[in-house]
């Protein structure tokens, strides 16, 4: 294991090389709804009171709402279809502004805001995007309120775009320092910490930044020896039968990774596809100085996890053997 510290810069090279120290835990679940239907659940993301996912093959509604405590199904918002604020492939923002997700159409020309405090008063959910807002939202992910981060170009000095405050601004390190070529992966924000974590799905690797006014600086960083790719021709060419960290997201003392624990489960991952019984069923907390805390069996599958600041819970989607929606106390 090599650590390098340049100016309170960390850059860990750890992954697959678990310290002594971590602690393995089996922990069973809450069970929240045993009635998830959907072929493939999309992004579950912690909403305040709500748990929200989506549902990327409906043919009706593609959100669905569910109580944070109880799992009561509170109703279902983004309605599919090709007419006026309807979505043939709809997607929302990963955190909700004032109780609404942004949604958008990645087939259509449907944008405009699904509103949870409508849903409850059983009012219209859509609200239109104003002239404005039309004109001045950012084509990137909204991670907060006025905080926008995006990717770069292939070959551009930064990995990373931002728009904060409407500020333009780039940061990032590529994660193949040889090579300016993005790889597939998952962003995630703390808004109290003011962290913001990036983490691969290609090969295993996690980074994290600060926000430092309107851009974001490098803390940290975990990096695989690199024996899950070669570079050829200036190109990445990853192991397919390996892959790196499928979710992130952030509680208020972890950063979590749904990951395979590969020392007892060395499942060929270009076997997987959509069979959910070969999902993962481990996730990692690291800390926020980048550290492996411990490592937690959840019992079941999983392909969907999130999290807020606020506590230590976990909330997923897995499979037993049908999808449920569950929560951990970590």
């Amino acid at each position: 294991m090599k650590k390098k510290c340049y100016f309170f810069i960390f850059i860990f090279f750890l992954f697959g090389c678990k310290s002594k120290n971590t602690q393995y835990e089996r922990k069973s679940y809450t069970l929240l709804d045993n009635e998830i239907m959907t072929t493939m659940p999309g992004s579950l993301i912690v909403a305040g009171d709500y748990l929200v996912w989506e549902d990327p093959f409906a043919r009706d509604y593609f959100v669905h709402v569910h109580d944070k405590e109880t799992g009561k199904k509170i109703g279902v918002m983004g309605k599919v279809g090709e007419g006026p604020q309807e979505f043939i492939t709809g997607g929302i923002s990963q955190i909700a502004i004032d109780n609404r997700f942004f949604a958008d159409d990645a087939n259509g020309k449907t944008k405009g805001f699904l509103s949870l405090d409508s849903l409850i008063l059983n009012k219209e959910t859509f609200v239109p995007l104003s002239d404005s807002e039309q004109l001045s939202r950012p084509v990137m992910t909204e991670l907060a309120k006025d905080l926008f981060v995006g990717i770069t170009e292939n070959g551009d000095k930064d990995y990373f775009k931002a728009n904060i405050q409407g500020q333009n601004s780039t940061f990032g390190v590529y994660p193949v320092s040889e090579v300016r070529q993005h790889v597939g992966g998952n962003m995630t924000y703390n808004p109290e910490k003011k962290s913001l974590v990036y983490a691969s799905f290609n090969f295993p690797y996690l980074v994290l930044y600060q926000k430092t006014g309107n851009t974001f600086s490098l803390l940290w960083e975990r990096k695989s020896n690199g024996n899950e790719y070669e570079v050829v021709d200036d190109q990445i060419i990853f192991d397919r039968t390996i892959g790196g960290i499928h979710e992130v997201c952030m509680s208020k003392d972890y950063i979590i990774t749904l990951e395979r624990d590969r020392d007892r489960d060395p499942i060929d991952e270009s076997t997987v596809g959509r069979d959910v019984s070969k999902c993962p069923h481990t996730v990692f907390l690291y800390d926020y100085d980048g550290n492996l805390v411990k490592i937690v069996d959840l019992g079941i599958p999983v392909m969907r996890i999130a999290a807020d600041c606020q506590d230590n819970v976990l909330y997923a989607i897995g499979a037993d053997p049908d999808y449920i929606l569950v929560k951990y106390e970590l």
